[in-house]
């Protein structure tokens, strides 16, 4: 006699399966989704032409001309191609908007038991991976008008507390974020009082130049 063999138990052991919402359907739609996607930008831009590529050998020959002719570091005032300062500080404007709405209302509709995301880990990972992109964006936008960092702290806090002055929330959800945005908005007024005297020429760090040459955020002429 051995005795009772004790039943084998292992981590998974307390998974529900259908807990884990892995929603194939819905994985296999959005492979479909991403396939139309890329149909739909080979097509723009067999219409378009090669106005893409033509950007990209422009800015990058013009910087690397600039190199050649004046030494090394001289790219960074290249200014081929930019466009208008308020063009980059409206879309790094638009994309830190999107990361400080974004944050909060993709966690908070994860973890409030009635929210449209709740427990649903993948999409609020998709939200926070969007968001980062966004981040990115804003930042390095940002880097080719640092003029507009002043101005655009100062939206961002004065958007933050008329959101939550006008809004529904009560109580700490309420002032806390009151008070954050009038913190962010003091950050701003510092920040332009500290430059108001400086002036700056074209500055173009050279991790932004990949972005320039491949997104409209240079000109083709």
């Amino acid at each position: 006699m051995i005795g009772r063999v004790p039943r084998h138990t292992s981590l998974g052991d307390g998974i529900d399966p259908d807990a884990l919402f892995v929603f194939i359907p819905g994985a296999i739609a959005s492979g479909f989704l991403i396939s139309l996607g890329l149909l739909a930008g080979d097509a723009y831009r067999g219409v378009r032409g090669d106005s893409g590529n033509r950007r990209r050998v422009r800015s990058s020959s013009a910087a690397i001309a600039d190199e050649v002719r004046e030494g090394a570091g001289a790219a960074r005032k290249a200014s081929h191609g930019l466009r208008r300062p308020a063009v980059y500080g409206v879309v790094s404007l638009a994309s830190f908007a999107l990361v400080t709405l974004g944050i909060p209302g993709a966690t908070w509709n994860f973890l409030n038991p009635v929210g449209y995301i709740s427990d649903i880990g993948w999409i609020w990972a998709l939200s926070l991976l969007s968001i980062i992109g966004f981040a990115v964006l804003g930042v390095q936008t940002l880097r080719l008008v640092p003029q507009l960092l002043p101005f655009t702290v100062v939206i961002l806090g004065l958007g933050i507390t008329l959101r939550f002055a006008l809004g529904a929330e009560t109580g700490v959800l309420k002032i806390g974020p009151i008070v954050l945005g009038f913190v962010i908005m003091a950050v701003g007024l510092g920040l332009g009082w500290r430059a108001r005297a400086t002036s700056r020429g074209v500055d173009v760090p050279p991790s932004v130049r990949p972005l320039l040459v491949r997104t409209p955020l240079t000109r083709t002429e």
